[in-house]
């Protein structure tokens, strides 16, 4: 078993395996005390540090999505913008409602290999306080790893970033990874079941 403390702000337990045995691995989730719903500049392009979201171009896939309205969209594309006022919204509560982070660096030809640290969560609706409290929030997911399953994690409900330790994964050139969480549980929004989640960014290292 190892032991991993990032942060004494929220704890979760993250059943893991690594990329050469299955293990253990107890985690603190790392919430940082300084993230806020900012200026529209601030929060249109807010990266945290380390990131490699934009280098990397991941896809991200779900099968489900609100319609469109007015001039916003839910897209899946959204959660991976940096702009903390686009979202990622279902059409239902999203209960065992599935999104995909798709990786795949062969095309890439400034890319050899990468090696990732940590996924980023922005949870909820972060267009505003108030869409952000109205809107469910994801309270607890799994996640897997080209199939293979790596984590169960439960978020705290907070409009501020949280971040999975993947314990320096690295990623190669030859190699397609599909990283899928399935929504298990939810924090219900004051006004609408729908469930939101504004932004997914990874950091690390590239080669």
């Amino acid at each position: 078993m190892k032991r991993l403390l990032i942060s004494a702000f929220t704890a979760f337990t993250l059943f893991s395996y690594s990329q050469t045995e299955y293990e253990i691995i107890l985690f603190d989730a790392n919430v940082d005390p300084f993230d806020i719903i900012g200026s529209q500049e601030y929060e249109t392009y807010n990266r945290v540090g380390n990131d490699i979201t934009e280098k990397l171009a991941p896809e991200a896939v779900v099968k489900d999505k609100a319609e469109t309205n007015g001039i916003e969209t839910y897209e899946a594309k959204n959660l991976l913008d940096g702009n903390m006022q686009t979202c990622w919204l279902t059409s239902w509560d999203g209960k065992n409602e599935v999104f995909e982070i798709v990786i795949d660096i062969e095309e890439n030809p400034n890319i050899n290999s990468a090696q990732l640290i940590s996924f980023y969560f922005a949870n909820g609706n972060r267009k505003n306080m108030e869409s952000w409290m109205n809107y469910s929030r994801i309270k607890k997911m799994s996640m897997s790893i080209n199939e293979k399953p790596y984590a169960e994690i439960t978020l705290e409900d907070t409009y501020k970033t949280q971040s999975i330790d993947m314990d320096k994964f690295k990623i190669e050139k030859s190699k397609r990874y599909r990283f899928r969480f399935r929504i298990l549980e939810i924090y219900k929004g004051k006004k609408f079941d729908q469930l939101a989640l504004s932004d997914v960014q990874i950091t690390g290292k590239v080669k």
